[in-house]
């Protein structure tokens, strides 16, 4: 399943949109402190991870601090697509081509050595394009959106930080389409990370 979102650069309140691949996926923890890592709270040790290449994966890692997290090639070699490296505590983006990606990662504690594998599929059709028309703030936000249609879900997204690559969707929000055009209501994120915020929305197929 292919995700695309649409970045609303500037701060609050300015649209024109761009777009960005991306996927939230895999969390990554050590239950108990154990000398394995568990993924999405499985309870295989080491599984391997079944990705989409083409797009920039999130591995949330949430390790004890003993045990921090390294993406290897499967020559053992750092993943230049992966950042940061070496983290307990925080997301790894891992991105890849949609041609010529590695077949095969390795994810490892790089304190211990016990490692799993990370495989990729081929990526699948994109969603259809869509443009970030405006963004209306008032007692609430207004992002109109163009292009989509009822097969996709429009999930708003927002950071208030762009280097830390973390986004979070909006806690509740509406979606309307209507003629062509898609409309996004939800509460202003204020009370959350303040009054500058970066916007996007993510496409989801149904």
């Amino acid at each position: 399943m292919k995700t695309l979102t649409l970045l609303a650069l500037a701060s609050y309140f300015t649209g024109a949109g761009m777009c960005l691949a991306q996927f939230h996926t895999n969390t990554i923890t050590t239950p108990n402190d154990m000398y394995a890592y568990r993924v999405d709270g499985g309870s295989v040790d080491n599984p391997t991870i079944l990705l989409e290449a083409g797009v920039t994966n999130i591995l949330d890692i949430q390790a004890y601090p003993d045990h921090p997290v390294i993406i290897l090639t499967d020559a053992f070699e750092l993943y230049s697509g992966a950042n940061p490296q070496g983290v307990y505590d925080q997301p790894i983006g891992l991105a890849t081509p949609s041609t010529g990606f590695p077949t095969k990662l390795i994810y490892m504690c790089e304190v211990h050595g016990f490692s799993g594998e990370i495989h990729f599929s081929l990526p699948s059709p994109f969603p259809p394009p869509n443009t970030i028309l405006q963004i209306r703030v008032g007692t609430n936000v207004v992002m109109t959106s163009t292009g989509t249609n009822t097969t996709w879900t429009l999930v708003p997204e927002y950071n208030s930080n762009l280097l830390s690559g973390l986004w979070a969707p909006v806690p509740s929000y509406t979606n309307t389409f209507a003629n062509g055009t898609n409309t996004t209501v939800f509460d202003r994120l204020d009370p959350i990370c303040g009054p500058s915020v970066f916007l996007r929305l993510r496409q989801t197929q149904n």
